[in-house]
């Protein structure tokens, strides 16, 4: 039986095997304006730039020497009044290392306008400091914001997202189990079985887009070949898109939007092999456009037509409990947020390291811990369904927007079944019923 949380290290370990990125997001200019540094791991941790400290732990006030001598963690949130979820994430750690040799620095940008007042009502624990020009992340060669460990010698231990992070990634570090060294998939058995836990060594960068053109030269033509390596993308623009490292079926998911549960391949093609997808065009077309051409030019490639049929499967049923109760709505953001949506699963421990790593196995929802998303029912529906053994089906007829949140806690902590009841309202059950399945058959 693997340890608590080692199925979370697992996940996120995957998850960065096999980060895509995501189509037509490569940009010129980060948030925080022209690169003027590119520090890594194990480099001087630059100077922290502020305008106003608008909370600090101990009366003094923060200085350079602030970064050496413990740990420090510095978060980027250059909104911080519309992530209230990660600010209580954030003090609940902070509270977890009080008296420890742990220090902690919140950085935003926000203007003291709205941010002001919000932290009167939702205080920040450690150091908060205002940095409006970004300059401390410039410094720190973000492009996005991201998060950042200094070691007790004031240099860089990594950069990482998220901060239900930290716990494991300090207690790695005080350990020595700490690693910049990304596993393969031939390594990741060995990686996990060490324990070691995995930090970036530099922030995300937003590729430019010629950077990921496929050397093609331009045509109407889909060039499918078999992977070379553990790279996996998703990169595109107005003229170009490369798939590199799908296999035949998650090509199919993407390429025709579908959960691969909804998916049938004849058993010849229903395997892990990988291929990079190439369309490189003698001018930009529509988005559209270039999925009608790269879903020809995978049939033609596999010789494989397909279509679409109702089919009476087992699934799993999502409806509204008796007793009334619904998720609570999705609360109005601000501009700034833009139609930014998140979601995540987490699973309960395998019982065996074997199972936890096979990727993209359909797991029963028995074996879900836990999971969040914002949006419509159909979309949470389509985001639990991406894992799982069975097609999803919504029978809530829920209109609108919601936050579908479900943690554990109490005695029901290996229940997720009963928590969602609990916690929204929402029961799920097996049934059987006619579902719309891509199938695909040799020509």
């Amino acid at each position: 039986m693997l340890a608590p949380g080692s199925i979370s290290m697992v996940g996120r370990t995957l998850l960065l095997l096999l980060a895509l990125a995501i189509p037509g997001a490569f940009g010129q200019v980060g948030l925080y304006g022209p690169l003027t540094a590119h520090p890594h791991s194990g480099d001087l941790a630059p100077d922290i730039t502020f305008t106003k400290m608008l909370s600090y732990p101990v009366s003094d006030s923060w200085s350079p020497s602030n970064l050496s001598g413990q740990l420090t963690v510095l978060v980027f949130f250059p909104d911080t009044s519309h992530n209230l979820e990660s600010v209580t994430r954030w003090n609940a750690v902070v509270d977890k290392f009080v008296g420890k040799p742990v220090e902690f620095a919140w950085i935003t940008g926000e203007c003291e306008c709205t941010l002001l007042p919000w932290l009167q009502q939702h205080p920040i624990k450690g150091w908060i400091l205002r940095d409006p020009e970004g300059k401390t992340g410039n410094a720190y060669g973000m492009d996005v914001p991201c998060n950042v460990i200094v070691g007790t010698d004031r240099k860089i231990v990594g950069f990482f997202q998220g901060i239900e992070e930290i716990d494991n990634l300090i207690q790695a570090i005080q350990d020595g189990r700490i690693t910049t060294t990304r596993p393969s998939k031939a390594t990741l058995k060995a990686f996990i079985e060490s324990k070691q836990v995995l930090i970036d060594e530099e922030p995300f960068r937003m590729g430019r887009v010629e950077d990921h053109k496929p050397p093609f030269p331009p045509s109407y033509t889909v060039h499918v070949v078999p992977s070379h390596g553990d790279e996996r993308s998703n990169s595109s623009s107005d003229n170009f898109w490369s798939l590199q490292g799908f296999t035949l079926k998650e090509a199919i998911d993407l390429l025709y939007d579908v959960n691969p549960i909804r998916v049938q391949l004849p058993a010849s093609l229903d395997n892990d092999r990988r291929y990079d997808f190439a369309l490189v065009l003698p001018e930009p077309e529509s988005r559209e456009k270039m999925q009608d051409r790269m879903r020809q030019g995978l049939q033609d490639s596999f010789h494989v037509s397909v279509g679409r049929e109702d089919r009476l499967v087992d699934v799993y049923v999502l409806s509204i409990a008796s007793n009334g109760k619904l998720p609570p709505a999705k609360p109005p953001v601000g501009e700034a947020m833009g139609g930014f949506r998140s979601s995540r699963i987490t699973f309960e421990a395998s019982s065996s390291l074997d199972d936890a790593i096979a990727v993209g196995k359909p797991q029963p929802i028995g074996s879900i811990r836990g999971a969040s998303a914002d949006g419509t029912a159909d979309e949470f529906c389509h985001t639990l369904e991406s894992t799982l053994d069975r097609p999803m089906v919504n029978e809530t007829n829920l209109k609108g927007e919601f936050v579908f949140s479900i943690e554990g806690g109490g005695g029901t902590e290996g229940n997720f079944l009963q928590r969602l009841h609990d916690q929204l309202g929402l029961v799920i059950t097996p049934a059987q019923r006619n579902v719309e399945t891509l199938v695909i058959e040799p020509r």
